[in-house]
């Protein structure tokens, strides 16, 4: 019977007939940082597979989100994700597979996928799907804006785009062309808006935008606000209609599988927005369609001008904020008016009743990007706000999750609370569960550490997904303490694993504490006591220390507390001076 209704299915929308099905599924989604799943304490960065799941009728479909930042379809697969997202599909369930932005990157030898290896590692995704009986649709990247871009003609040539589509033809399946779609998008409907792109869609946020963000950060070029993974979300529906229509090249198998997943897109809604000046010449949220109950923001940058509030078609005073954000739309066309000071007066604008529909975000955002489990961490190992303007993130070494070695104080001049020493053995390491509330491709990681002896104690430090070996040099003694650096990591917003790894026989060295030069990198689980604490630095544990209204503090001396803000200073830095939490 099911026989029957496939090929029903598959000839009805050869004819252009319309077809109706209630058929439940799963969409698994797998794919980089620009798909993953993210905390609330990092809102607005949102990747495309988080918000999939509003443009699907929750009660037959669930989209469960698997992408984890960092990573390529080499390292997907190397590290047994494609394994665990093959264990759990089921026949007649839909895999999306969206990769090629890190495998271009051939800076980073960890990620780096050559050319002619890249459609193999696609088409094993294809495989696994084709194993289980699932269907498998392949979405090109999505245009980054700026010198990371990744279709054929990009700065170092590296086609993913066309590779992509290559392994969706020999195979007859959907290919979800998000890269020249959201290329097309950006050149064409915001052509001459300035920065809006990266403004409103990228993560490039200005100081006091957004609470998460109260500094703002450029992040303009790689990750997505929650507006711009919401537009690639319907691209990507769009897409899948489009070749429902005109993919002459899909197997009849293929066709009616689509057909069943277009059939379970939601209604979209057209959400106007605009302004109450003739004249207005600043950025401005543009005309979206999306779903009922689907998250939306609304947002002016004047130039010139001054706002005051936000109405709906009913004349409704919505905000008086510049960025009005997390409401869901309605079950209906809506226009929105930014009301500016001087601008005509606000009048109704006639519209239909609210259709009736089901609310919710249409699916499950479960994801395994990063997330972990931990032991609780005792309060004196989240050293979370210590540090300082060059080194912000401090990373208490003392007690890690998983280790060969010991936790120990017997030596002088080491911060917190204490420092690891790892085991003799070209064996042995420490694993730290970290998280990260940022971004960023190019962070620099500092090491303090310290042993005696002649000759290198070199380690492999994992940081996420990448692996850097880096040379320990001895510090003359046990007591003295020096550091090392890693440049170029890239840290994705999400929970990972720091690795140190001894590569001699003689192990290790006394580690003392780990440092990030980007803000909001601290052990996971630490997030509870980080949000109590405040701002901290370094100062003397053999002498009492006085609170001050500012922050600071002064020993019982009445000295000034020293500040470390690169490596000489903590060089500089007297025997029993800690990093204070």
């Amino acid at each position: 019977m099911k026989s029957i209704l496939k090929y029903l299915l598959a000839a009805a929308v050869f004819t252009g007939v319309a077809v109706s099905d209630s058929t439940s599924f799963s969409i698994y989604v797998v794919g980089d940082s620009t798909v993953q799943t993210y905390k609330d304490n990092v809102y607005p960065q949102t990747g495309w597979g988080q918000v999939l799941g509003y443009f699907f009728d929750a009660s037959r479909v669930k989209v469960l989100n698997y992408a984890i930042g960092g990573r390529s379809s080499r390292t997907f697969i190397e590290e047994g994700r494609l394994d665990e997202v093959k264990g759990k599909l089921q026949k007649g369930d839909y895999l999306f597979v969206q990769f090629g932005h890190n495998d271009r990157d051939y800076s980073k030898a960890a990620r780096y996928v050559e050319p002619s290896k890249f459609s193999g590692f696609i088409q094993q995704y294809v495989d696994a799907g084709k194993a289980k009986g699932a269907n498998v649709v392949l979405v090109s990247p999505m245009n980054l804006n700026g010198s990371r871009n990744v279709f054929s003609t990009g700065s170092n040539n590296y086609d993913a785009r066309g590779m992509m589509q290559t392994v969706a033809k020999n195979n007859k399946i959907p290919f979800v062309d998000l890269n020249m779609k959201s290329y097309n998008t950006y050149n064409n409907t915001y052509k001459g808006m300035g920065d809006y792109v990266t403004r409103y869609l990228y993560k490039k946020l200005e100081k006091g935008e957004y609470p998460n963000f109260p500094d703002g950060v450029n992040d303009g070029t790689t990750h997505f606000q929650e507006m711009g993974s919401m537009g690639h979300a319907q691209m990507i529906c769009e897409e899948l209609a489009d070749n429902l229509r005109s993919n002459t090249n899909l197997s009849v198998d293929a066709k009616a599988a689509l057909t069943t997943l277009v059939s379970a897109i939601k209604k979209r809604y057209t959400i106007k927005v605009k302004t109450n000046l003739s004249n207005y010449n600043g950025l401005i949220t543009q005309t979206q369609y999306f779903p009922a109950g689907s998250p939306m923001t609304l947002r002016v940058t004047p130039n010139g001008q001054t706002f005051e509030k936000w109405v709906d078609d009913d004349c409704k005073e919505l905000s008086n904020k510049m960025i009005y954000y997390g409401f869901k739309t309605k079950a209906r066309d809506i226009t929105y008016t930014a009301m500016f000071k001087g601008g005509a007066a606000c009048t109704p604008i006639s519209h239909a009743s609210e259709d009736s529909y089901e609310d919710g975000p249409g699916g499950d955002s479960s994801s395994s990007s990063g997330e972990v489990e931990v032991k609780e961490l005792d309060e004196t190992l989240c050293s979370l706000d210590a540090g300082t303007d060059a080194w912000p993130s401090v990373i208490e070494t003392y007690e890690p999750e998983n280790a060969d070695g010991f936790s120990e104080t017997n030596h002088e001049g080491y911060t917190g609370k204490g420092f690891f020493n790892l085991d003799n053995s070209p064996y042995s390491k420490a694993t730290y569960m970290v998280t990260s509330d940022q971004s960023a491709e190019h962070a620099r990681v500092m090491i303090r550490y310290s042993f005696a002896g002649n000759a290198n104690r070199d380690m492999k430090i994992t940081i996420d997904n990448g692996v850097y070996d880096v040379a320990f040099p001895p510090t003359g003694s046990w007591d003295k303490w020096d550091t090392v650096y890693i440049d170029e990591v890239w840290v994705d917003a999400l929970d990972f694993k720091v690795i140190l790894q001894s590569a001699t026989s003689d192990g290790g060295p006394n580690v003392d504490m780990i440092a990030f030069d980007m803000k909001d990198v601290y052990r996971t689980g630490c997030k509870a006591v980080r949000q109590k604490t405040g701002p901290v630095s370094i100062a003397s544990k053999k002498h009492a220390m006085t609170p001050r209204k500012n922050g600071f503090t002064v020993n019982a001396l009445g000295r000034k507390v020293l500040n470390a803000n690169d490596r000489e200073d903590l060089k500089k830095l007297p025997k029993g001076y800690y990093f204070r939490y």
